[in-house]
């Protein structure tokens, strides 16, 4: 019988385009009809006090924030960053319901420590339940569909990107493998008609927690405009007590160009053929959008900004 979590489900009104999907409440977060069967598992996933979480929405710097977690926790051993996936690095839970990605690697790994597994109940979930050492943990998946308990049980680092930047890199990552306008993006950005749904319900769900001393909230602006103070923040949010020269090794391995030359530090997506970096820009989209669409997208960007806090940095 399927454990009761606070979690419904209905039916996608159209998700031809991406695929069979499934919107989850609360949140009405869309998501692959895959997550339905383990949505009780990552609801009532058992964190460690060891542990550490990366948690964004898609496209606000996860690749660039989870190098850097990497980094900063294996500060001796840099080198394995350009020679191994950081799918064997990292557990990227949320490829357990991802219908684009492929099991069959995962299958091997989990059956050589547990024979016994299937592949329906999570190959990634499972292999990070037989992890014995820190785990490094990687989800899209917003507050309110983790365990209640992640923020008490683990220190947890969330990354905010501005909304319009954030449309445009999904929007340059899409592109690449289907014909969608920027217009068609845009829209169904602004509706949450997009996988792991709306934007300002991920965010929210993050800044109404963002006095717990386990989260520490990152902006992608930051991170661009001076890095080595944000590396410094979060090693001492991590306890890592690294040294100005190791941060420094930090920075230079997790630079965007050198991020960009090693395909092992940026996970495979939907079946992308190398690099699917784009830039990494701040302003990125500005000049993209037509006038009027893009004056449609400050106001809905005011109007919701506000709602999670007047004094919330992204108003427009």
């Amino acid at each position: 019988m399927e454990e009761k979590i606070p979690i419904t489900f209905e039916d996608a009104e159209d998700s031809s385009r991406y695929g069979e999907m499934v919107l989850v409440k609360p949140g009405d977060t869309l998501l692959p009809i895959g997550y339905r069967r383990l949505a009780s598992t990552f609801y009532n996933f058992e964190y460690r006090n060891d542990d550490i979480c990366l948690i964004t929405y898609p496209k606000s710097g996860t690749n660039w924030t989870a190098q850097i977690l990497w980094g900063m926790t294996h500060i001796n051993e840099l080198q394995r960053a350009t020679t191994q996936s950081v799918e064997s690095r990292l557990f990227i839970l949320d490829n357990d319901f991802l219908h684009d990605v492929s099991e069959k690697d995962y299958m091997e790994r989990l059956r050589a420590k547990r024979p016994e597994a299937r592949e329906e109940d999570g190959p990634v979930l499972q292999l990070a339940a037989l992890e014995k050492g820190r785990r490094l943990l990687w989800s899209h998946l917003p507050f309110n569909l983790h365990n209640p308990n992640i923020l008490d049980k683990c220190k947890v680092v969330y990354v905010m990107r501005h909304p319009k930047d954030n449309m445009f890199s999904r929007y340059m990552h899409f592109i690449k493998i289907e014909q969608a306008t920027i217009q068609y993006m845009a829209e169904n950005f602004m509706t949450g008609n997009v996988t792991y749904g709306s934007y300002w319900h991920h965010v929210n769900e993050a800044w109404k927690r963002r006095d717990h001393p386990n989260l520490h909230i990152m902006f992608y602006e930051d991170m661009k405009a001076d890095i080595m103070a944000e590396l410094k923040k979060l090693s001492q949010f991590l306890g890592t007590s690294l040294t100005e020269e190791q941060l420094k090794r930090v920075a230079e391995l997790t630079s965007f160009n050198n991020m960009k030359d090693h395909p092992t530090m940026v996970v495979n997506i939907q079946g992308l053929q190398g690099s699917f970096l784009h830039k990494g820009e701040v302003g990125s989209s500005k000049g993209q959008l037509p006038p009027e669409l893009d004056a449609q997208m400050d106001a809905w960007i005011k109007d919701n900004a506000l709602r999670v806090d007047p004094a919330f940095r992204y108003l427009s």
